[in-house]
């Protein structure tokens, strides 16, 4: 999303991240790649703005200057504090109720803005922030991960609430991720959209949330039904909106790659069968499918005659045919932290898109619901999944005697047929 800050206002693109304790922005006086690739903050120009320690004090000419450093997996970002206005607007994709600005406007700021405390990077390591397509990063993690509890966001914004509404949605937020160009994400502060539920929220708590981190104990973990005797005496997992894949230990990865690993449709995509992944927590468990976790890859031995027609070719546990030439392989991270527990799962953008999140910092507990998603396939969408094979495939068993006969690959004629079909946009439909 994008926040304007301090006065005149700077526009600067930001990524929502759980599990991060601060306000980044690169500042004006950042020479590194990670900064300048981004747009900048430069404390004199801004007429709001302050300099600051992180007592909140003010910095006085010749003194020695508070600083800190920042761990983000493989970089790091250094930076001093500085007091300023910070604004949301339609363009930030984020909601709040309007007796959330109450207190701004005591404050004498308009609604939407809150003043606040946050990190200007004088070094930002290039990998990996040269190459993201935002400038800086807000941290919406408990308060234990931030050096002081103004600069945490979720504290701050609990501060801006009326007495008599610093209730349980006062200290939470909704997270929504798109899955297509048909919908927005969307971050929801002081409370969450039942909008984007298609179900009701089951709730885990936080373990030890003074550690900062929203990590919920994992009671098992399964594939299909084959449990995973590493989590019996227990893992833990960490939502984390920073993170844009599953990452699992590195002691367990062989083993939950190749059981998760499986050959693909015969239309070469991996939106179908395949083994189902379940995380299972106290009272509910959370899981995910080929569609959410594996993309199509071609086998590093080749198969003979795959563009040939063939007679009783691989099959599913369901005794549909399969490709054998392309293998859905789990896109999967490796990450092994000690400070946090050596059975630390991280479960980001592929649970986040298919659950609704909500992350609740007064109780201390994650809820998560099936997102409602607009499904509006493109074209190509529509052609991978199409089911004409499907459907010559079960015409063709209705003749006693003869075997089922179907192509392993779609011909170019294959092709134009479907694109003649489709001369007008699919209907957009609700998930």
């Amino acid at each position: 999303g994008t926040i304007n800050v301090g006065t005149p206002a700077l526009a600067m693109t930001v990524a929502f991240d759980t599990g991060s304790g601060h306000l980044i922005l690169p500042s004006a006086y950042c020479k590194t790649q990670g900064c300048k690739a981004h747009v900048r903050y430069k404390r004199s120009a801004s007429q709001s703005g302050r300099d600051i320690q992180f007592n909140g004090t003010a910095v006085e000419k010749g003194r020695f200057r508070d600083s800190l450093s920042v761990e983000f997996g493989s970089g790091t970002a250094t930076g001093v504090v500085i007091e300023d206005v910070i604004c949301f607007g339609p363009e930030t994709n984020a909601t709040l109720a309007d007796n959330v600005w109450d207190g701004s406007r005591k404050d004498g700021l308009e609604s939407g803005c809150v003043k606040m405390n946050f990190l200007a990077a004088t070094h930002l390591s290039d990998d990996p922030f040269a190459s993201f397509d935002f400038d800086g990063i807000m941290g919406l993690s408990l308060l234990g991960l931030s050096q002081t509890p103004r600069l945490n966001f979720m504290h701050m914004l609990y501060k801006m609430f009326p007495e008599g509404h610093r209730s349980c949605s006062a200290q939470s937020f909704g997270v929504f991720l798109a899955c297509n160009s048909a919908e927005d994400s969307e971050i929801s502060f002081g409370g969450w959209d039942e909008g984007h539920l298609h179900e009701e929220l089951s709730w885990s708590n936080v373990e030890d949330p003074s550690r900062g981190h929203w990590i919920l104990p994992i009671k098992g973990l399964r594939v299909d039904q084959e449990p995973l005797s590493f989590c019996d005496d227990g893992c833990i997992a960490a939502v984390d909106s920073g993170t844009a894949l599953l990452s699992v230990p590195t002691f367990a990865f062989k083993r939950i790659f190749s059981l998760l690993r499986h050959d693909a449709d015969l239309a070469g995509h991996c939106q179908g069968y395949g083994p189902m992944l379940h995380f299972e927590f106290e009272d509910f468990s959370i899981s995910l499918g080929p569609k959410e976790y594996s993309t199509p890859r071609e086998r590093k031995t080749p198969v003979e005659q795959v563009d040939e027609l063939y007679e009783n070719g691989a099959m599913d546990s369901e005794g549909a045919p399969r490709r054998s030439d392309l293998r859905c392989f789990p896109t999967l991270m490796t990450l092994d932290e000690e400070n946090l527990g050596g059975k630390l799962f991280l479960l980001g953008e592929p649970i986040l898109r298919k659950y609704y999140t909500v992350y609740d910092g007064l109780q201390k507990r994650v809820g998560f619901g099936r997102a409602n998603h607009v499904v509006a396939p493109t074209r190509d969408e529509l052609l991978v999944k199409v089911p004409e094979l499907d459907a010559a495939y079960a015409k063709s068993q209705t003749h006693k005697g003869s075997q089922p006969r179907r192509r392993a690959i779609p011909t170019m004629f294959d092709i134009f047929r479907w694109r003649s079909k489709l001369q007008q946009p699919p209907a957009m439909v609700l998930a």
